[in-house]
């Protein structure tokens, strides 16, 4: 199948997420295969602060999906019975109350004002973020695949924009997160794969959790620029390489995972 083909598949997350898209390995399943290998293949139970994440995500890059998510405002808390049932009933993990929903909407609202001054003041090199997340001609949560030491890896972008790579990160910290690209077991890894699958600089714009106010009573939330340094993407290549030495393992039915993480990934 030619790779355009294989994109315009890619593009629909049943796809993406489901069968078809276990042909090629992700930056999740490297991570999966780093640090908690049993759970390869595994379904991946969602938690609230993906979830918030998540939908952050979709309301920024991909906002007609914004119909996708339900959203529970028959009860205050997931803690009710009326909430459990649905969730049991449905088969689901976990739904986005109305109070969350709505706080990350505001969120969306806020990093999307084009007379936000925190947009305008972090910048890619001159080019203020502004102009990136309105940039009619950027492609949106566009898959890539391509070989990455001899595997088929795969991914999504948030944005590709003026020949950079975008990538959206909601923390509860933004002064450290420098420090969590240096030491988190999923950043590095991300950066290098999707880099190296599209020949292009790999960004960070990273926005906090907590909404604050300032002194006049206008909101905002903290936001950094980070773009990925020489040392993260080559520390990245060194874990992805050892990720696929460990799906070949797995392929294999020979690898020792406690060993190879204590003696090779932690040291």
């Amino acid at each position: 199948m030619k790779t355009k083909d294989i994109i315009k598949n890619l593009r629909v997350d049943s796809k993406y997420y489901g069968e078809y898209g276990k042909q090629w390995l992700s930056n999740s399943d490297v991570y999966t295969l780093l640090y908690d290998r049993e759970q390869y293949g595994c379904k991946v139970d969602v938690n609230e602060r993906m979830l918030k994440g998540s939908y952050l995500h979709t309301l920024i890059f991909e906002p007609h999906k914004k119909r996708d998510y339900i959203i529970w405002d028959k009860t205050l808390t997931r803690q009710a019975k009326a909430y459990q049932d649905y969730i049991k009933e449905n088969d689901l993990d976990i739904i986005l109350t109305r109070k969350e929903a709505d706080e990350v909407e505001e969120q969306a609202e806020w990093l999307m004002d084009k007379n936000n001054p925190k947009t305008h003041k972090n910048k890619i090199g001159n080019t203020p973020i502004v102009d990136f997340l309105h940039d009619k001609k950027a492609l949106r949560e566009e898959p890539m695949v391509g070989e990455i030491f001899d595997v088929d890896f795969k991914g999504k972008a948030d944005l590709i924009s003026k020949d950079i790579i975008l990538d959206l990160k909601r923390t509860s910290d933004v002064k450290n997160f420098p420090k969590k690209v240096k030491y988190d077991s999923a950043y590095d890894t991300q950066a290098f794969i999707y880099s190296t699958l599209l020949g292009l600089p790999f960004v960070f714009l990273v926005i906090g959790e907590k909404k604050k106010t300032y002194a006049d009573g206008s909101i905002y939330w903290e936001m950094g620029v980070h773009a990925a340094t020489e040392e993260v993407l080559v520390r990245g290549k060194r874990k992805t390489q050892q990720a696929v030495n460990l799906y070949i393992e797995h392929q294999e039915g020979t690898a020792d995972i406690k060993s190879y993480i204590y003696n090779t990934i932690l040291t």
